[in-house]
């Protein structure tokens, strides 16, 4: 197309175009049971913006990208972005390696070292993600909203001195001598009100200056100055009832305000900010209001209030997407509301050692870091290039390290921290997802009951990913030896919480299973049996030979798992044991013949139930295998199944 060719611009039309690709997403996935992209059930409930914010959707789902770094301002990908497109982010470092870190995890540990927060009128900023890593190697089990309304509220005007004393500080809260609002409130209010503020509400208050213009100002409101005028009602009629205390008429007024959404947001933090029933009289109100900040001496305290409670919305609004984008550096977990620091153990040490090196904040120019598409922002960076780690550096911290497990040996440390990550997923496993709790989510995925998977296990992941996670952990129990490393097998990133987050999509199969007794390929779909032979039928044979190719010499075995199963497709499988098939990696080797079966979702149910291994399942199935070429019927699965579950 000659470059002199442009379309109209018509962004009525791109709308409705994305909305039928979207509809047509979830179509697709609805009926054959396949993850295209994305979960696109939102676009069922798709509303075209109103007039003025066509395009605005566009620019806010492509916002995480650019905090993320992966794409500039202009929404252009960045040299990061592309390395990561094309799985060519650089390898792990030594410090990365024993942290055990996957793709994901990695990108976003990386570039949330070096995110910075700047304030709004100038070059300051602060490291968010830097100072929950230091707060939690100090604090264990810190509730998590502690941790993120301080994250939230923190300006990054902010010293590092005055960042480690709120740090330090927080001990009061964790040893129990001060609540944490009594902590919060003189650790942070002076930072959200200004002096000219203060000073303009006082005035207000004293003086009685209520017009609507003042009130406006003060209580603002982003969206309305009709709702500004809500709460000076509101504030009005709690100043009425105080200066007035034989006046019951307020009463009625009281108890219909405190109840709307809007007052119940702005001055108690999406609660009910008064105590009152419709038989109060006003002397009452008062006394089983005692204490209440709205309802103290000084009318100021209502503005106060206010503040507080704005503070409060704006942490709630932005600390879930703080917390989950936290999970996926898989360093920070936040089980039962709870947050903690992953590999502890490594990080504190490394801490110590970095010193000045991890700073919290810092002055430098804003448009040459966050606009510059040459900056230290958008580049591909390891660990150790963005705090300069020497070698002398990563030996003490190996030494320090070493000393909990009584060794100086480096290769012998890795082992050993392998081990216990290992170990300590698989305590996590026995206690999080015990047998009788992987069969009712496997139960639920049959029926596709997607609620109460998302519900069981999480939401941050799709069910055809959650289904992989589960199915490995399935075959975990289904393990008679347990011979091989649980962690290892899994094909899907996990977040802090050790729970899936996406499928990694590497180009290797869903779950391969390495163990000093077998090798096994597992590949899994929620696929319908329509779709099955187009979806399914090449990727698994493919999958399967280069897993043969990469474990020769050992004997491998491929089971297919879905929640029902295509006949055509499966007797293609049985022939494959006697077709000769070349490696996708190198047409050079090839393998003679491949062995895949193929159980159902509920088959897989029942073995659980019924306590059989997974040694005796691979015998059976090995035991029935054609000696020569054979004619393949659709009940070629019958006698091997009745050998497994008699």
């Amino acid at each position: 197309m000659s470059n002199s060719v442009k379309w109209n611009k018509n962004v009525n039309l791109q709308e409705n175009f994305y909305k039928t690709f979207l509809n047509e997403i979830v179509r697709l996935e609805s009926e054959e049971g396949i993850e295209l992209f994305k979960d696109f059930k939102r676009s069922k409930h798709y509303k075209l913006p109103s007039s003025g914010k066509v395009g605005f959707r566009g620019r806010t789902l492509t916002n995480p990208l650019v905090k993320i770094g992966l794409i500039n301002s202009a929404r252009k990908l960045s040299s990061l972005g592309n390395n990561y497109l094309d799985s060519k982010l650089k390898p792990a470092d030594e410090i990365e390696k024993i942290l055990d870190l996957d793709k994901d995890n990695l990108l976003y540990f990386r570039q949330f070292m070096k995110l910075r927060i700047y304030e709004h009128n100038s070059d300051n900023y602060f490291y968010n993600y830097r100072f929950a890593i230091k707060f939690l190697s100090k604090y264990d089990d810190v509730p998590q909203n502690n941790l993120l309304a301080i994250l939230e509220s923190i300006k990054p005007c902010l010293s590092n001195d005055e960042l480690e004393e709120i740090i330090s500080k927080y001990s009061q809260v964790q040893n129990g001598n001060v609540s944490f609002d009594e902590f919060f409130s003189s650790t942070f209010s002076r930072y959200m009100i200004s002096e000219e503020k203060i000073l303009e509400a006082k005035d207000m208050f004293n003086n009685k200056q209520f017009s609507d213009e003042n009130f406006a100002k003060l209580f603002s409101n982003r969206d309305s100055k009709k709702t500004s005028l809500l709460y000076k009602d509101f504030v009005l009629f709690l100043i009425e009832a105080q200066d007035n205390p034989e006046n019951n008429d307020v009463i009625p007024h009281l108890y219909k305000l405190s109840r709307n959404s809007k007052i119940k947001k702005a001055f108690g933090a999406g609660k009910i900010p008064i105590k009152i029933s419709k038989n109060d009289t006003t002397k009452t109100f008062l006394k089983n209001n005692s204490g209440n900040p709205l309802l103290g001496n000084d009318h100021y305290g209502k503005y106060l209030q206010f503040l507080f409670s704005k503070n409060n919305d704006l942490i709630h609004e932005y600390s879930d997407m703080g917390r989950r984008a936290f999970q996926v550096t898989g360093l920070i977990s936040f089980n039962n509301g709870l947050a903690n620091l992953n590999n502890k153990w490594i990080i504190s040490p490394l801490l110590e050692i970095l010193g000045d090196k991890f700073s919290l904040s810092g002055n430098d120019s804003y448009f040459e870091y966050e606009e510059n598409d040459d900056s230290f922002w958008f580049s591909d960076t390891t660990l150790t290039e963005i705090f300069s780690i020497t070698n002398n550096e990563i030996e003490k911290l190996f030494a320090i390290i070493g000393k909990n497990f009584n060794t100086k040996n480096i290769s012998e440390i890795s082992k050993l921290i392998e081990d216990k990550q290992e170990n300590e997923f698989r305590e996590f496993v026995e206690k999080t997802f015990p047998k009788e709790k992987i069969i009712t989510i496997l139960n639920n995925i049959i029926v596709r009951n997607d609620d109460e998977v998302f519900n069981e296990v999480t939401d941050n992941a799709t069910i055809p990913t959650i289904y992989e996670y589960i199915l490995t952990i399935a075959w975990y129990h289904i393990s008679k030896n347990k011979s091989f490393k649980l962690l290892d097998t899994f094909q899907v990133s996990l977040d802090g919480n050790k729970l899936p987050l996406t499928h990694r999509g590497s180009g290797a199969g869903d779950i391969e299973i390495k163990s000093d007794d077998y090798s096994l390929l597992i590949e899994a779909t929620l696929m319908n049996m329509n779709a099955q032979k187009r979806g399914e039928l090449e990727p698994v044979i493919r999958h399967s030979t280069n897993f043969a190719v990469d474990n020769h010499p050992t004997k491998t075995q491929t089971i297919f798992i879905a929640n029902e199963l295509d006949d055509n497709v499966l007797n293609i499988f049985r022939a494959m044991q006697f077709v000769q098939l070349n490696s996708t990696y190198n047409s050079n080797i090839s393998i003679s013949g491949l062995n895949i079966f193929a159980l159902s979702t509920k088959e897989i149910v029942d073995i659980l139930k019924k306590e059989i291994c997974d040694i005796e399942i691979l015998e059976k199935i090995n035991s029935n295998l054609n000696s020569s070429p054979a004619y393949i019927n659709n009940d070629w699965r019958n006698n091997i199944l009745f050998d497994i579950f008699k």
